[in-house]
């Protein structure tokens, strides 16, 4: 999950999950070079993408489909989903 923020001057926030080189979790925080202007009403709404895109960065990269006719059952991307009937990953082949 990549957070983005846009600003009433079209300025543009962006936090993504990442880790330095030794391998710890992080969040690299971009903006446009003029800044970010935030109003007040946007401060919870910043914390809320700065504290789900770090839990993010600490867990891990996203699961990826199996894809290849495996059973959904075995693939990390489609636990707890309900694909339909014949309960294939609907990811591509590997």
């Amino acid at each position: 999950m990549t957070y983005h923020h846009r600003d009433p001057d079209h300025d543009h926030l962006t936090i993504t999950p990442t880790h330095t080189t030794h391998g710890t979790p992080a969040l690299h925080i971009t903006t446009t070079p003029a800044g970010v202007l935030l109003t007040l009403d946007h401060l919870e709404e910043l914390v809320a993408g700065i504290r789900d895109t770090g839990r993010q960065a600490a867990a891990g990269p996203n699961p990826q489909h199996l894809g290849g006719k495996a059973n959904a059952e075995d693939c990390p991307a489609c636990w707890d989903t309900n694909p339909p009937y014949p309960f294939l990953c609907p990811g591509g082949t590997p």
